[in-house]
This record gives structure tokens, sequence and C-alpha cells, in this order.
């Protein structure tokens, strides 16, 4: 394992490789509240067949925070994550990108602007929308009237009851300042990582690391969305992963992806938010046929890093 410190405009950030160079390179986006660690499993088992790559995103963990008032805009994590493509496999290399929670909102958006898009092979997604989608998908079922569709929303709405706490003024750090690893462990433990994880055994300071600075992310975000793609204007191959026990990401949310990427995989999994702890042989296989499937086709198409 190599450990790097990648400098991005205001940040250094944290980041592990595994794995032979000589091989494609995957690079896992980990979302909130977690740090590089929650893709362990995934490590373990893919760096014998890929160069695996795992950062702290900006404020987590082992990397810097910024003091900038719009530090966890989109565009900043767009950079970062392009500044690790770039110091893994350099400045026209390509990578497969696979985010879960907030990374897999990140990704989203790296493969829907095509400044970022042509650094991505293949994009799997799991528990994250699109911001943007996931907006216009509220509106197309609040406006359409019909019941089946109002509950729908109605029931995201409930799931998405934590983004309405974290836009709430100090109240989240402070809980967190109190209470963080006995929330922090009750929350992961009950949405799919099992009580002898070793991921669990995380500090109060870690949990602070973990948790305090991407708060952000749910106040500087959802008020400045991307950009709306346009129709089948998503070309990177994508897998959709969708835990159907997630009770945070509904999978009604997804519904119209289709109109939207040209290729589109749906592979459910029967687990909840954090089924990459819970079903990692499931997900790593279907990480690893995915990969090496849209590199076979790269490669024949001569678009392989």
């Amino acid at each position: 394992m190599k450990e790097l410190t990648v400098a991005s405009y205001d940040v250094e950030l944290y980041v592990q490789v595994h794995g032979d160079a000589k091989h494609p390179t995957i690079l896992f986006l980990h979302g909130y509240p977690d740090c590089h660690k929650t893709w362990n499993y995934q490590v373990n088992v893919l760096k014998k067949r890929f160069q695996v790559v795992t950062f702290d995103m900006r404020g987590v963990g082992n990397s810097t925070c910024s003091t900038k008032r719009t530090a966890y805009r989109m565009n900043n994590m767009l950079a970062d994550v392009e500044a690790v493509i770039n110091a893994v496999v350099g400045k026209e290399g390509k990578v497969h990108i696979v985010g879960h929670d907030w990374g897999s909102v990140i990704g989203w958006s790296l493969i829907t602007e095509a400044y970022y898009a042509r650094r991505v092979l293949s994009y799997t997604s799991i528990s994250g929308p699109h911001l943007t989608l996931m907006l216009d998908w509220g509106r197309r079922n609040l406006l359409s009237l019909e019941p089946k569709r109002l509950a729908n929303a109605l029931r995201q709405g409930l799931f998405s009851w934590y983004v309405y706490l974290f836009n709430i003024p100090v109240l989240p750090e402070t809980i967190f300042k109190t209470m963080g690893r006995t929330i922090w462990k009750t929350v992961l433990k009950n949405n799919g990582v099992a009580a002898d994880d070793k991921y669990l055994e995380a500090s109060q300071e870690e949990i602070e690391k973990i948790c305090l600075n991407p708060i952000n992310l749910y106040r500087q975000n959802p008020l400045n969305p991307p950009t709306m793609p346009s129709p089948k204007s998503i070309t990177t191959p994508v897998q959709l992963i969708i835990p159907t026990g997630d009770s945070f990401i509904s999978e009604p949310l997804f519904e119209f992806y289709g109109e939207y990427v040209v290729n589109l995989t749906r592979q459910p999994i029967q687990g909840k938010h954090w089924a990459h702890h819970s079903h990692k042989v499931e997900f790593n296989y279907l990480i690893k046929q995915f990969v090496n499937n849209t590199q076979n086709a790269a490669i024949k198409e001569g678009r392989a890093a």
C-alpha cells in the first residue's frame, strides 16, 4: 500500500493506493458520515486484480480542512477528485469510479460534466442520486397529482429528515461533539454495518473528524444544484446498485435515470444503506464484473487508460 498527500487548491488530501499500477484503476468515493476506511472490504479483495484508490474527502480524517466559506460546493469536490486521479494515473489517465452516498452524488456530477467525464471509464453508484435529477423527480411526482407518486415523494421527504437537521445552525455540531460516537455507531449498525465490524472502533476524535466539517455538504449544495443533464447526455457506462432496504434513499428516486444515461445497468441488492459492508461479497462481485466488462469494451474501442 502506498500513501500519498495530494494538493487540491485549498486542501491536502490523504490518499491510499493499493495493488499493481499496471492493472485498471478503481477510485472509490466515500459518503457521509464515512472516511476512506469504509471501503476496506473492497480494497482487500479487489487489489488483487485492480489498482484500488481510496481517499479522505476534504475535511475528513487525515485530509485537511478549508477555511473558504464555499469549500464544500460541488465544484470543489470535483476538483479534489480530479487532483487524485492526476496524482495516481496522470493528467491523461482514466479510472473506474465507485461512489456511495455523497460519494455517489459527487460521482454523478463527475460523469455529467464533459470535462470530468472524459476521465471516467465506468461509474458504479450506490445510495446516492444526482442532486438535480432528485429535485426534478420530486417535482414530477408532486405535479402528477397521482396518489402513488405523491406517496413516493412524501416517503423520500421523510427519508431525508437528516438533511433538514443538518441545516440547523450549531445544533448538529453540538450533537456530534457530545454524543457523536454513540450516534454514529448506532446509525451504522442499524443500517448494514455489523456490530463486530472493526470500522465501528473509531474514537470520539475520529468521529468528529468524519462528521463535523462535511456537514457543509448539506448546507452548500442542495440550494446550489448542478446543471440539469440533457436526455441521453450521460455516455459513461453506469451501474446503479440499489439496496432495497435503504432507509435514506428510496428506490423510486432513480425512476427516470434511463432517460439520461445511455448505458445503464440496474442491480438491486438485498441490503441497507451500508450494503458494501453487509453484502460485501455480492457487492464486490458486481464491481469486478462491471469493471471487467466495461474495461474490455473500452479496449476494443480504444478508450482504455
